[in-house]
């Protein structure tokens, strides 16, 4: 383990063995000078890598001489930070490959491959999206690749459950990466389609014992995970701590679910953000897919904002439905607004609700809908406006909406997530009520909804505008601040980096201008919407 836990020991063990690799540098020194010397002889674009760090901290890919320096700086600070030291290393980057990987085992009578996984779909260099087996790989490729994998844990001298990490280009050319001797985040995709139990298989062999097998068996259909972070894709994955509200996981025969938060909790700012895993399995990769798709349209997560509706759109795309997948290709997909849909049923319902449970009479705990008619409550988005006509029967509450010719129907369970369905249609949502908003999460979005009829000016009412004020996203620790008061700045310029959940967000400038005042220090511990640096937007940088 801790030589596998090296990247450059790993690379020399992989050489050993006969596997290719990328070309790389030696650990890097302190003389930036000498790192630009190093870049030009690896050649641009490349990779700013940490030895020892894992699940993507520190990468950093640099295309050309004026971003190395500032790279490799960042890339050690965000290693050293996470405890995995600040040794850098320099890597060719390939354009565009695939990230394919192989589970091996080994223990003392050898080691063999467990089949694989494709793991390309990644953002900020961490995996979001795995699948099992890698599709589109040819016989003799995944041969290659399997035998590479068991010769990396020869030579190493691996005794355990480990994965064998590979870059494959458009030409199939194969190019080692690095050597994780452990349980992978995305262990489950290779134990719903080969039926092991990877951890007790860990277990045994740490025990002393053989694994039952040395046989792969023939995969059972294909799996698909997904990672549900508590992270905003429109702020550039910003991780979002904070309370949980109702959280309800999707269950079913094709689906699995390894999560470790749950209604009421807090997702800290010190860890990473990854809620949960979802995973579909099918008998092959269209149902796997499609498995995979309904599970995450089913998982209600509120308080927090989530990826769920990006990976709902990385899902949809051409690219993963034909398996044509990239490690560039989830950074070409955003996260589109989804329409409310049945949302604001919840939000009417939650009002319903509201109204009779604080009522003291039973005249008033009727509310204003009557048993004998109808009532219509309209309410608003920050686009658009809805008018819902309520009733209620012997069966209870029922509601009529534009775009549903069947009348909808509401409950509530224990874990206070609303089912709201018509006819063959179900869905779920959470409702949090938040100074007169009602904030409604689930079905692959979320949305604030307000009681009564839309303002004429609605997108000035509820949109936040820019006064110049930056702001800290979440707790954080001041890394470097790079302005000083009275300095001009451009828009999208660095004002202030900082340091969260083991990883850097730079903070830019909204707008140009000047620096009017700085209120941060380096080394300063900062709360959620501290205010960091103050822009005069009245003076903005001119030509000349």
């Amino acid at each position: 383990m801790r030589l596998c836990g090296d990247k450059l020991a790993t690379r020399a063990v992989a050489e050993r063995a006969g596997v290719p690799v990328v070309r790389a540098s030696d650990p890097l020194d302190d003389d930036p000078d000498h790192w630009r010397v190093v870049g030009k002889d690896i050649g641009y674009p490349l990779m700013v890598k940490p030895a020892e760090a894992g699940g993507g901290r520190g990468l950093r890919l640099v295309t050309d001489e004026a971003g190395l320096v500032p790279a490799v700086e960042a890339s050690r600070r965000e290693s050293a930070a996470s405890g995995a030291g600040a040794v850098i290393y320099l890597e060719r980057a390939l354009s565009q490959p695939r990230h394919v990987e192989v589970q091996v085992v080994a223990d003392h009578a050898g080691a063999f491959a467990l089949g694989d996984r494709d793991c390309s779909l990644q953002r900020r260099h961490q995996k979001v999206i795995e699948e099992a087996p890698a599709p589109h790989v040819s016989d003799t490729t995944r041969q290659a690749l399997h035998e590479y994998g068991c010769r990396v844990a020869k030579e190493a001298g691996l005794r355990g459950i480990a994965t064998c990490e590979f870059l494959l280009d458009k030409d199939a050319e194969i190019a080692f990466l690095e050597v994780n001797p452990r349980i992978q985040v995305e262990h489950p995709v290779t134990e719903l389609v080969t039926g092991v139990d990877l951890v007790e298989w860990q277990l045994q062999i740490a025990s002393g014992a053989c694994v039952p097998s040395h046989e792969a068996p023939e995969p059972r259909g294909h799996a698909i995970e997904a990672r549900v972070y508590a992270e905003d894709p429109d702020a550039g994955f910003l991780p979002t701590a904070g309370a949980l509200g109702p959280v309800a996981w999707p269950a079913g025969p094709a689906i699995r679910v390894d999560a470790g938060y749950g209604s009421g909790d807090t997702v800290p700012t010190a860890y990473d953000a990854m809620l949960a895993k979802i995973v579909g399995h099918g008998a092959d990769r269209a149902d796997a897919l499609s498995a995979l798709q309904v599970a995450l349209c089913d998982t209600v997560v509120s308080g927090v904002t989530t990826n769920i509706g990006w990976l709902l759109n990385l899902l949809g795309s051409d690219a993963v439905r034909d398996g044509l997948t990239t490690t560039t290709t989830a950074a070409t997909i955003e996260r589109s607004r989804r329409p409310p849909g049945m949302a604001p049923v919840a939000a009417v319902a939650q009002q319903v609700d509201r109204a009779s449970s604080v009522a003291t009479d039973p005249w008033s705990a009727i509310g204003p809908w009557r048993a004998s008619g109808r009532a219509t409550i309209i309410v608003h988005g920050v686009d658009w406006e809805m008018s819902v006509t309520i009733w209620r029967d012997a069966t209870g509450w029922q509601a009529a909406l534009d775009g549903i010719s069947a009348p909808v129907r509401w409950w509530r369970g224990p874990d206070r997530v609303w089912t709201i369905g018509s006819e063959a249609r179900v869905v779920r949502f959470a409702v949090v009520e938040r100074e007169g908003t009602f904030l409604v999460y689930g079905n692959g979005g979320h949305w604030p909804i307000w009681p009564g009829p839309k303002p004429a000016k609605s997108a000035g009412t509820h949109a936040q505008q820019s006064d110049g004020q930056v702001l800290a996203p979440l707790p954080a620790t001041v890394i470097q601040v790079h302005v000083t008061e009275g300095d001009q700045v451009t828009k999208g310029q660095a004002l202030v980096t900082l340091s969260a959940m083991k990883m850097e967000l730079v903070c830019e400038s909204p707008d140009g201008g000047r620096i009017a005042s700085v209120s941060c220090r380096e080394g300063d511990l900062v709360a959620a919407d501290q205010l960091l640096v103050k822009l005069d937007r009245t003076a903005e940088v001119t030509d000349g």
